[in-house]
């Protein structure tokens, strides 16, 4: 408190008290985060505070088809989508129940309404759709007895474009629809309003485009969801779009700029019309001369020829991979995923990368898709079971077994895996299921297995296969050891030319 504030104070002490409360005040915005800070730095920088569904809905139609039409045309954008769902997805992120197994896996090759796909082919489907267009619908299609399934009950993947995105209305007891999604008083999805036929269809029906109302009951609305209260999904490219785009319209440049210096050959300066350095030839007018390989022409005193020489342009493989490496951040994979460049990488690089990225995709599996896709699938297929008088329960145990990842070197993760399993640290089942096997078919082919070389009279030596095991891993921990001692050989000489420099 300074001088002028006691006498304030002393002649009105709620004067003082303003003064104080106004200084912290001050003093808050001055400590207060760079980032809400206004000026000069932050003047172009505008945000809104829209929720989820109103920042999504004006936006979504043309990020779902610029999205499509950059996997259509951009390399980049393919990779990143095929990587993504082949390590999510794989072969198939398959059940084991506690009953009707068998009936089951009849079931998973005759579930598409299509007729043209199996259970896991529809799984990849799915995931290349929520990828590539943010969202996907799954529709229950239950069928008479006399069909001839094995249960009464078939699945159709529809695209997101089937929802109608217009539909808003308030309705009667509290309910509303939002975006074509309708939910009761407290907020519960009740009901999808659908098009009998894709918008985009080249041939439209004539009540096509008429939207109908879909017991939620029966249809699955699949997509990835990043705040509370969004109701829709959008493109995983989304964050990279205009970067790939720039990186287009950039290698589009540089590709024209390159094809119009490689049109100018030559330039002749001569006071001679005559002069010739190849074959003439006249079009429109103009003189044109093509010069072969290996010619020599000798020109008179004061007569020079002037070739064009292309200009290179610096730092262009520095842009491109830059740009490269900020796109695979925004698709959700690694550089090296992207690019298939595996130049500056060793074995515990690639692992550190790979590690992260396959976080992410087991996030996704068992966080998005099993909880929106398999479960739900599951619950309606055992009713849908028991309805048919093929199952007594549907109280059943399920697991589900996600895809195995293949690591860059096995014999050092299977030894790990190993020292987990003596030590307790894991049980024997987590590790078969996640190498993309059922346990229990696991110990039944085993079991079958060891039955057969024994009648057979074939024995299998366990201690050889130990002993292989451990000088194949003696071999690879040396030549990691050998990288190793080259890669920091490599950064030394590096550090010490810069220390020259």
């Amino acid at each position: 408190m300074n001088s002028l504030d006691r006498i304030v104070g002393f002649i009105s002490p709620a004067t003082q008290l303003k003064r104080a409360r106004a200084r912290a005040a001050l003093d808050i915005v001055e400590r207060s985060y760079d980032g809400a800070k206004t000026g000069r730095r932050t003047s172009g920088w505008s945000t809104g505070g829209n929720s989820a569904n109103s920042e999504i809905a004006p936006a979504l139609t043309l990020l779902r088809n610029r999205s499509r039409d950059l996997v259509r045309n951009n390399p980049y954008a393919a990779k990143a989508i095929n990587s993504l769902v082949s390590n999510a997805i794989g072969t198939g992120i398959m059940p084991t129940l506690s009953e009707g197994q068998e009936l089951w896996q009849k079931w998973a090759t005759e579930c598409d309404a299509d007729g043209q796909l199996d259970l896991y082919g529809l799984q990849m489907l799915i995931a290349r759709t929520v990828r590539e267009s943010g969202e996907c619908l799954v529709r229950f299609r239950y069928r008479l007895p006399s069909d001839g399934l094995s249960v009464p009950m078939q699945i159709q993947v529809l695209e997101p474009d089937y929802l109608c995105d217009w539909k808003f209305e308030n309705l009667a007891g509290g309910g509303w629809i939002q975006h074509g999604i309708e939910y009761d008083a407290i907020g519960r999805r009740v009901a999808y309003w659908l098009y009998k036929q894709h918008p985009g269809e080249l041939a439209p029906q004539l009540n096509g485009l008429l939207p109908y109302r879909v017991d939620a009951s029966d249809v699955l609305h699949i997509y990835e969801k990043t705040r509370p209260g969004q109701s829709r999904g959008v493109p995983v490219l989304a964050p990279a779009m205009l970067k790939m785009r720039d990186l287009d319209d950039y290698e589009e440049a540089e590709l024209v700029r390159k094809g119009i210096e490689s049109c100018f050959a030559a330039f002749v300066t001569t006071d001679n019309d005559a002069l010739t350095l190849g074959d003439a030839s006249t079009e429109s007018g103009h003189r044109l001369e093509n010069l072969s390989a290996g010619m020599i022409q000798y020109l008179k005193s004061g007569e020079s020829v002037t070739f064009g020489a292309p200009t290179g342009v610096n730092g262009y493989n520095d842009y491109i991979k830059t740009q490269l490496h900020a796109i695979a951040a925004g698709a959700g994979i690694t550089y090296e995923q992207l690019t298939g460049d595996l130049s500056q990488v060793n074995y515990s690089s690639i692992r550190a990368g790979t590690l992260e990225f396959r976080r992410m995709v087991e996030q996704w599996q068992w966080l998005t898709f099993i909880p929106m896709f398999c479960q739900p699938l599951m619950k309606a297929w055992l009713d849908a079971a028991v309805l048919a008088g093929k199952l007594k329960s549907s109280d059943a145990k399920v697991s589900w077994t996600t895809t195995r990842f293949d690591w860059v070197d096995p014999v050092r993760d299977v030894t790990g895996e190993l020292m987990e399993i003596a030590a307790g640290l894991k049980p024997w089942s987590e590790a078969v299921r996640g190498r993309g096997f059922d346990p229990q078919a696991n110990i039944n082919e085993i079991k079958a297995e060891q039955e057969a070389f024994k009648k057979a009279g074939i024995k299998i030596q366990i201690d050889t296969l130990l002993a292989l095991g451990k000088a194949a891993d003696k071999a690879t921990a040396d030549q990691t050891s050998t990288d190793q001692s080259a890669t920091d050989k490599s950064d030394n000489a590096a550090q010490g030319r810069q220390h020259g420099n």
